[in-house]
């Protein structure tokens, strides 16, 4: 008698612990952050960060020849998706943003930032964009 009163709790706990609709706290012109296979809605505009596709920054603590970048690839609106690369490069603030539907989309941030010897696993990757309407 105990389980068939717990069985509906189960379904409905189940249930939303699967759910993977988007986040809808993504607001034009604010800053919003993004876990890899994470989406967000903007507007009527879906979103979802695929890859972290490079992470070439030069660590804390390391002497490098250059300075490095992170390039990350987000997909856009429903099946089939568009997907653009943004790249994070000192001094290469065109390369972080890309215009795609009537929106800019900029990556302002990639973290956490590399430290020498230590590997980032891509489940730890975050990062911060920026959704404009043109």
């Amino acid at each position: 008698m105990k389980i068939t009163h717990l069985l509906p709790v189960l379904a409905l706990f189940f249930g939303s612990a699967t759910c993977s609709s988007p986040t809808d706290s993504c607001k034009l012109g604010q800053p919003i952050q993004l876990q890899i296979g994470e989406m967000a809605q903007c507007k009527e505009r879906q979103l979802q960060l695929v890859a972290v596709k490079e992470d070439s920054r030069c660590p804390e603590y390391a002497n490098c020849v250059w300075e490095g970048q992170a390039v990350v690839q987000l997909a856009l609106g429903e099946e089939p998706r568009e997907t653009i690369d943004l790249t994070l490069r000192e001094g290469k603030p065109e390369l972080s943003s890309q215009t795609m539907g009537g929106y800019i989309f900029r990556l302002t941030d990639v973290s956490p930032y590399p430290v020498s010897g230590q590997q980032i696993k891509p489940d730890d990757y975050l990062i911060t964009l920026v959704v404009e309407a043109i």
